[in-house]
């Protein structure tokens, strides 16, 4: 493989020890001393950081999913939660347009009673009325017949 590869001619004067194989297989020019570390782990897999990374790398995603899975338990306690409120809630709202229709029924029925009341008092007053009116006409009635029978009680005695 050409070194030309890399856009300079001066990757050809660089040591054999300062390439490194690229993941493409190709060469290229190792990097600083800060690069990536590269070894083998317990199993002989190629890792490209050092082994102690590795293993906090790890460590942090176990932590990640196990947050993740704590994460997706709450969601569903919250979940499980707001569909129990929501059922109180109804509950409640239930109630409260039972309460209302209660408060409403009784308030009717006060009224109710007013106006039966107020009726009564009318007929009463109305049949008082009459009973005194019908009382007045026997009282007349009865001064009449008393004068029909004294002029009956005359014209026999011949009176006239």
């Amino acid at each position: 493989v050409s070194h030309s590869t890399f856009g300079s001619s001066d990757h050809n004067k660089l040591h054999p020890s300062q390439l490194r194989i690229d993941s493409i297989g190709l060469r290229a020019p190792a990097m600083a001393q800060a690069d990536v570390d590269i070894s083998f782990d317990d199993e002989n897999r190629i890792r490209v950081m050092p082994k102690e990374k590795f293993k906090a790398t790890q460590e942090l995603d176990e932590q990640c999913k196990a947050f993740t899975d704590k994460i997706l338990a709450f969601g569903g306690t919250v979940t499980t939660l707001v569909e129990l409120l929501d059922g109180e809630a109804k509950k409640i709202e239930y109630e409260k347009l039972r309460g209302i229709g209660q408060r409403n029924k009784v308030e009717m029925e006060a009224e109710a009673r007013k106006r039966k009341k107020q009726q009564m008092q009318a007929m009463i007053a109305e049949k008082t009325a009459e009973s005194e009116r019908l009382a007045f006409q026997l009282q007349s009635l009865d001064r009449c017949e008393r004068e029909q029978k004294a002029l009956i009680e005359r014209l026999s005695n011949n009176e006239v």
